[in-house]
């Protein structure tokens, strides 16, 4: 019989790398005890050797987040992965991972009881309109669980009180931190016991049984992302100063660039007394509306008499929408935006401010990106595990310059005679699409080292002596077509992009014959998705490969089809950060399908280390008769002070070639990047203009 504790710190200093511990609070079989521990290392040793007791006697440790209570470990010169932790965190994203029961209803919202409805279709929903879900702080899970209402707004006062980190506090003060501390855990045993009787209702007899495993790796994982987040990534604080300090500048240059590239249109005024541009909203409207007539597309519906066909979003006040969701639905560009397509610099206007919101002054109590930095300049944002449906981390943009434009990495730069080396397995859903439907066709095409140029030839439309250099725009045509059916993107939307990506019209009829080739020369694909469509109605779930659980009412037959793809590739990156860890590597971020490590800059041996975690990763999660099939590419970067000035090829000790650059530079980004850098270095604002 599993025997557990319950425990949770308070602490303050969340963006160093080391915590300051003020208390801790942790009850076993009822009993609770809490400690001091502000600045007195007496008691921090006397509560480390308890905690090693209680790992020695088996005790399993409970927490609502295991990343804070890890790094509480750490700080106490721990190492959390040798002890074994349930995150009631994650498990509460797990429930309300599409299971509308604990998603929507009566929810808690900060702090006050609301009812929240499923939200609409995405292409349906007005702007701004989403239906609300459940929060995931504790506050959230104990009232929708349990039916307790706690006191939100003490709760907030006393977090206040312990991040304001005085010299001292109070006799008073550390009397009522410590009572804090306390209601902390008073329900965590409860909790953890309804979400247990709920996981009982939800999955099978023989899913149940796989529950306990379940939860203590996602604890485990939970362990290592706090080690991950304590290490922080570095940035060149000067570079990014002066690039936060350059915004208005940025945008400025951006608007009026749009002006002189469209000036029957002229969408921003200059207003001359605050040398700003105000956007004229009328005049893009007008552009909108006439766009909308030449495309056939609907911007005058109401929201009770939805007409066939594409639709344009609206406000809440049925007017046209500006929003960036809104143009992305019809100019959906992402790292190069054609000068000659006005609907493509909108939406890098939009996208550009997007990014750049935080680097701009914090307004109404937001968090900005230098909330994340610490004192010793590195970034430790918040990296909100298991935030996606299928389990990937999901951190804010707001601090993680790797969810920015692709041009913005290049402020992530490691300190003198340090590294960074990313590695990114190389088209990898479409391996593991492969793999997971016996589809030999897509395995062989993943062999062959260029998925798009074999599925053109293997359609007899691309010669089989064809380079991909020969016949670029017709192999781009089968890329596009490959991305949109693994996203199960309409022949509609697929001749939208064609058209966007060739300049040239592409019928939707055109489009249909390329879809319709994919499903021909992968048929087991095909099946494979409608068999995981009728798992999914039938079971009311499906789980990825470490356990995480996407329940039963998405009715978005798309997101559904991709969740065992999704989720595979999340369960590799799992697996890679544990391996990459174990040998002892210093992994500092994840970022979809890529894992980052820093490094000293000549020891190359480290990304021989990641590269084979990475592989043997892979590996890992596909066991079976396919796994002899698993043998996926990896894509690799290096980036340090110390290397040379331009890209160039490197090897590594065993033989992998990689790219090796002083300052990183996205391939997709260049021509971006190149507008953008004299931000990063200048001598003052004025000489900007």
């Amino acid at each position: 019989m599993s025997k557990y504790c319950e425990i949770d710190f308070e602490f303050n200093h969340t963006n160093d790398k080391v915590l300051n511990l003020v208390s801790c609070a942790w009850s076993i079989e009822g009993k609770t005890k809490s400690i001091w521990l502000h600045k007195d290392a007496g008691r921090k040793i006397k509560l480390r050797d308890i905690l090693l007791d209680l790992n020695n006697q088996g005790y399993i440790f409970i927490a609502y987040g295991v990343m804070s209570e890890a790094r509480s470990f750490q700080a106490l010169g721990l190492n959390p992965t040798d002890f074994k932790w349930i995150c009631l965190y994650v498990s509460w994203r797990q429930l309300t991972n599409h299971c509308h029961k604990y998603q929507y209803g009566k929810q808690l919202i900060d702090g006050k009881v609301k009812r929240t409805f499923p939200p609409k279709p995405k292409y349906l929903r007005k702007e701004g309109e989403s239906g609300g879900q459940a929060e995931h702080n504790i506050g959230a899970a104990l009232y929708k669980l349990l039916g307790i209402e706690i006191d939100t707004k003490h709760k907030t006062e006393m977090r206040d009180l312990i991040i304001s980190t005085p010299d001292e506090f109070s006799e008073r003060e550390e009397w009522d931190i410590i009572g804090y501390n306390i209601s902390d855990i008073v329900y965590l045993k409860q909790l953890f016991n309804k979400m247990i009787e709920a996981y009982s209702k939800l999955l099978t007899k023989e899913d149940f049984k796989k529950l306990k495993c379940d939860l203590l790796y996602q604890g485990e994982y939970s362990a290592r992302t706090a080690i991950i987040e304590s290490l922080g990534y570095p940035i060149d604080n000067e570079a990014t100063k002066n690039f936060s300090d350059a915004v208005p500048s940025i945008l400025f240059d951006i608007q009026s660039e749009i002006n002189e590239l469209f000036p029957e249109v002229h969408p921003y005024q200059l207003n001359t007394r605050t040398w700003k541009y105000v956007w004229k909203q009328d005049r893009t409207k007008a552009w909108v509306r006439t766009f909308c007539e030449d495309q056939g597309i609907t911007w005058d519906y109401k929201s009770d008499d939805i007409p066939e066909g594409p639709l344009w979003q609206l406000t809440d006040t049925d007017n046209i929408s500006l929003s960036m969701e809104a143009f992305t639905r019809y100019f959906d560009f992402k790292h190069s935006y054609p000068s000659d397509n006005f609907g493509a610099q909108i939406v890098r206007f939009l996208k550009t401010k997007q990014n750049l919101n935080g680097f701009m002054p914090a307004k109404n109590g937001r968090r900005t990106f230098w909330d994340s930095i610490g004192s010793d300049g590195r970034s430790r944002p918040f990296l909100n595990i298991y935030g996606s449906q299928s389990g990937r981390n999901q951190p804010a943009s707001t601090g993680f310059i790797f969810l920015k434009a692709a041009w913005m990495r290049s402020l992530v730069a490691p300190p003198k005679g340090r590294a960074i080396c990313s590695i990114d397995f190389k088209s990898e859903e479409f391996l593991i699409a492969g793999l997971l439907s016996g589809d030999m066709n897509m395995i062989r095409a993943y062999e062959s080292g260029d998925v798009y140029l074999w599925f053109g030839k293997a359609c007899g439309v691309i010669p089989k002596s064809a380079t991909k250099k020969s016949h670029a725009e017709l192999r781009d045509k089968f890329k596009q077509t490959t991305l949109a059916v693994q996203y199960k993107m309409g022949a509609f939307s697929l001749a939208k992009k064609l058209s966007a990506d060739s300049g040239e019209e592409i019928e939707e009829d055109e489009a249909q014959e390329y879809i319709d080739m994919f499903y021909e020369t992968f048929p087991d694909y095909g099946e494979y998705c409608d068999e995981v469509q009728e798992e999914y109605e039938d079971k009311g779930y499906l789980r990825n490969p470490c356990g995480w659980t996407m329940f039963g009412n998405n009715r978005n037959w798309r997101s559904v089809t991709n969740f065992p793809t999704q989720g595979a590739g999340a369960s590799v990156l799992r697996a890679s950060v544990q391996y990459a860890q174990e040998a002892g590597l210093d992994v500092i971020l994840t970022l979809h399908d890529a894992l980052y490590i820093e490094f000293d800059a000549d020891d190359l041996s480290a990304v021989d280390t990641l590269a084979d975690s990475m592989f043997r990763a892979f590996k890992s999660v596909f066991p079976g008769k396919y796994q002899k099939f698993a043998n996926v590419g990896l894509d690799i970067a290096c980036w340090s002070g110390d290397y040379g000035q331009l890209p160039c090829e490197g090897t590594t000790p065993g033989e992998r070639s990689f790219k090796m650059m002083q300052t990183y530079v996205d391939d997709r980004s260049v021509e971006e990047y190149e507008k953008f850098k004299k931000y990063f270095n200048y001598e003052s604002l004025e000489d900007l203009l």
